[in-house]
């Protein structure tokens, strides 16, 4: 028997607390239930899992398509055919959908387990373009980790992972699933809808650096190139850090971003061109050093302007004080003195 003594009382229990025992139709309805369960464990005790699945999935009012049953069915397999007992159940809850109800967000993520375990993608596209399962990050989580690209994203689970992630409103995944995609354009535009900027921009590169994401931030969106080249030296991206320098230089961007920079101080110029040096691009690095000089002589030329002003300034706050000081202790006019 599938159920023991002890599950056997908990399931007369459970089916009687469902009806009012001084009511002569309800205790029918009761036994009825109770001998639905009894058939259901004789399937289950026959190994006619097939049977069993209908039978629970179609159960009187729905009583059965708990996530009780869905363990029930987790701890068996199918010696003989190979086939999930499991996922059978799960696909038939899924097709009966339009007679009961949709399952909560604990079951759907089961039954899109069961069905990535028999590798049913096909499954998992119809239930969630038929609307039949409850959409939950979870979901979205499982399908995102079921894909085995290693580079740009071209598998349906991939596909799935940012329909739900959109389901969801989850938008910094659904940005997240674009890009993998390579989808950059998109990913950049639904940013930016969002109200999202650099901050973001540069979390997306720290998670997913590419080549053409690091030219699409400098040269369509804006972002200083020290800021990028930043971000991808701290993440230890060195052969996108590298090629996106090469990039530029071989389309002649390099000089014309680098003119247009207006990274904060605490930019590593120095360890850029460093690392350039060592990777043997000798024309990057020196057009980075001349980047470097020209921008240091600027520097201190604004710096000696601004010191120059600030001197002319206080010489003349000097003579004012001066001859405020020189009034202050001029003689008073009797006539006019009070």
């Amino acid at each position: 028997s599938v159920h023991g003594p002890e599950e056997a009382v908990v399931s007369t229990q459970s089916t009687g607390d469902m009806y009012d025992d001084e009511d002569p139709a309800k205790e029918k309805e009761a036994e009825e239930a109770l001998a639905y369960v009894e058939h259901l464990d004789e399937l289950l005790r026959d190994e006619n899992y097939a049977a069993a699945a209908h039978h629970a999935a179609n159960s009187p009012h729905g009583f059965l398509r708990t996530m009780n049953t869905i363990e029930e069915f987790k701890g068996l397999s199918d010696v003989r055919s190979g086939a999930s007992p499991l996922f059978l159940y799960c696909n038939i809850l899924m097709d009966t959908v339009p007679q009961y109800s949709r399952p909560p967000e604990d079951q759907s993520l089961e039954c899109i387990q069961a069905a990535i375990k028999e590798s049913r993608l096909d499954c998992v596209a119809q239930w969630i373009a038929n609307k039949h399962v409850t959409l939950s990050s979870a979901i979205a989580n499982v399908l995102l980790c079921n894909c085995q690209c290693r580079t740009r994203c071209d598998c349906q689970s991939g596909t799935l992972a940012l329909a739900v992630y959109r389901g969801i409103n989850d938008h910094e995944m659904l940005i997240h699933c674009l890009t993998r995609q390579g989808a950059l354009y998109r990913a950049i535009h639904y940013a930016k809808k969002q109200g999202m900027g650099k901050p973001e921009f540069l979390y997306l590169l720290k998670t997913l650096p590419s080549i053409d994401l690091s030219a699409l931030l400098v040269l369509e969106e804006g972002l200083n190139i020290g800021e990028v080249l930043q971000c991808l030296k701290e993440n230890h991206h060195d052969n996108i850090f590298i090629g996106f320098l090469r990039v530029l230089n071989e389309s002649s961007d390099l000089k014309n971003t680098l003119l247009l920079d207006e990274s904060p101080e605490s930019i590593e110029w120095e360890e850029f061109i460093e690392i350039c040096f060592e990777l043997g691009e000798k024309e990057v690095a020196e057009e980075l050093q001349a980047f470097t000089i020209s921008s240091d002589a600027m520097t201190k030329a604004v710096n000696l302007v601004n010191d120059e002003e600030d001197e002319r300034k206080g010489f003349e706050l000097g003579e004012e004080a001066i001859r405020k000081a020189v009034e202050s202790l001029s003689p008073r006019n009797p006539q006019t003195d009070p």
